[in-house]
């Protein structure tokens, strides 16, 4: 496998890892505000966009 190929792969497992941890933050508070609300619906479709994107590269 290609050095680059790692390296992206690992950094994307890290902007995985960073947003699932910003999400548990938010969603452990109670009383969540619009704006903490907007985050999650946000954060969640980053997610989606990172998976995907580390899946396709594992094709």
């Amino acid at each position: 496998m290609d050095k680059e190929l790692i390296n992206i792969r690992i950094a994307l497992i890290k902007q995985i890892s960073f947003v699932q941890e910003r999400m548990s933050e938010i969603e452990t508070q109670s009383n969540l505000t619009i704006h903490q609300m907007a985050d999650l619906e946000r954060y969640a479709r980053t997610l989606k966009f990172l998976s995907d994107t580390y899946r396709n590269l594992s094709v």
